[in-house]
C-alpha cells in the first residue's frame, strides 16, 4: 500500500511555503479545520489528591481512569473511578520520570518511564507482572533520554517506542524478550526525531507519531515503511477509537505550550483534519466509551465527550 503524501503541499501549495518559509505550514492548515462539538467535564479526586504534571491517561470498559503523573511524594499511578474516586494506587520508587500509560487488550496496565527506559507490566490492582529494561541509555543521560510509549501488536506482541535519544521502534513478544527493532535518528523514510506515541491501528499497521519532524508515519508490523502524512511543527500523540477513528495531537515550534496546541480528528484513509480540539495533548487516549483523555502536564483532569 502507498499513501505516502505531504497533506499541506496539496492543501496550501508550495509557492505559499516558499513564501512562508520562516513560519509553521501547521497554522495554515489548522485555520481551516472546523472545531469539534464536545462536552467537557473536569474530574476531581475523592478524597481529595493532588494530580501534579499529568503525563498519559487512559480508562477500561468499565469507566476506570488509570491517571500516571509525576508526583514530587507519592504514588505515579492512580486509578479513579468514573466520578473522580480514588480506587487504588500504586508505584511510589519505581519511576524516575513517568511518562506512558496503556492498557493491553487482557485489561493489564503497562507504563513507560522516559528517564530510565523502563517499562513496567502490572494487574489492573497494581501487581507487577513483568518489567522490561530497554537498554541503551545514553550516557551521560539528560532527564528524558528514554522510552515514551507502548502499543499491542494483534499477536500479543508489545511495540516500546524508545523515542527520546534512540529515535527507534522494539518489538517485544509477550515474556519481554527482544524480537526486532528498527528505525534511526533522522528526517527520512522510517527515521524519526523523537518518537513520542505510538499505535497500532485496525489494519495492525504501527502508527509513531514523529514529533519533531511534524509528521505520523506508519509501517507493518516487521517495520517496512508504508506511508507518512507531514503537518509541520511538532506531532505528538495518535491514537485510535475502537471504531477507527484516528486523533492526533499538534502544536506549532516555538510557541508556549499554553496557546495553540490541538487534539485533531484525522480521516485515516486521506490524513485530512476532519475537526478540531483546543487542548494541550502530551498523550492522548480514546476511551472504550469514545471519550477523549488529553493528558495536558498539568494537575487538571479534564474528559472530552463528542456530541451526537
Amino acid at each position: 500500500m502507498n499513501r505516502v503524501t505531504l497533506v499541506f503541499l496539496s492543501l496550501i501549495g508550495a509557492s505559499l511555503l516558499a513564501q512562508h518559509a520562516d513560519t509553521d505550514p501547521l497554522r495554515d492548515l489548522i485555520q481551516a479545520v472546523p472545531q469539534l462539538s464536545v462536552d467537557r467535564f473536569e474530574l476531581k479526586v475523592h478524597p481529595s489528591l493532588l494530580l501534579e504534571g499529568i503525563s498519559a491517561v487512559t480508562a477500561d470498559k468499565q469507566g476506570n481512569l488509570y491517571v500516571l503523573h509525576r508526583p514530587a511524594n507519592g504514588h505515579p499511578v492512580v486509578v479513579l473511578d468514573a466520578q473522580g474516586n480514588l480506587l487504588r494506587s500504586w508505584g511510589k520508587g519505581l519511576f524516575t520520570i513517568p511518562h506512558g500509560i496503556r492498557l493491553d487488550p487482557g485489561g493489564n496496565v503497562w507504563t513507560v518511564d522516559a528517564n530510565t527506559s523502563m517499562v513496567y507490566k502490572f494487574t489492573p490492582e497494581g501487581q507487577q507482572l513483568l518489567a522490561i529494561s530497554v537498554g541503551d541509555v545514553p550516557a551521560p543521560c539528560r532527564d528524558f533520554c528514554g522510552a515514551t510509549d507502548v502499543a499491542f501488536a494483534q499477536n500479543g506482541h508489545v511495540f516500546v517506542a524508545d523515542g527520546y535519544r534512540n529515535a527507534r521502534i522494539i518489538e517485544y513478544d509477550a515474556r519481554g524478550s527482544k524480537v526486532r527493532a528498527w528505525g534511526k535518528r533522522g528526517s527520512g523514510p522510517g527515521e524519526f526525531q523523537v518518537v513520542h506515541a505510538i499505535a497500532v491501528g485496525p489494519q495492525g499497521h504501527v502508527y509513531v507519531a514523529d514529533r519533531e519532524n511534524g509528521r505520523l508515519q506508519w509501517f507493518d508490523p516487521q517495520g517496512q515503511f508504508l506511508g507518512q502524512w507531514t503537518y509541520g511543527g511538532q506531532l505528538f500523540t495518535v491514537a485510535f477509537s475502537q471504531a477507527g477513528d484516528l486523533y492526533v495531537s499538534t502544536h506549532p515550534k516555538r510557541e508556549s505550550w499554553d496557546t495553540e496546541f490541538n487534539v485533531l480528528k484525522i480521516d485515516p484513509a486521506s490524513g485530512q483534519m476532519l475537526g478540531r480540539l483546543e487542548v494541550p495533548a502530551h498523550e492522548l487516549t480514546i476511551a472504550p466509551d469514545g471519550a477523549l483523555l488529553p493528558a495536558m502536564l498539568s494537575s487538571q483532569l479534564l474528559v472530552f465527550r463528542l456530541r451526537k
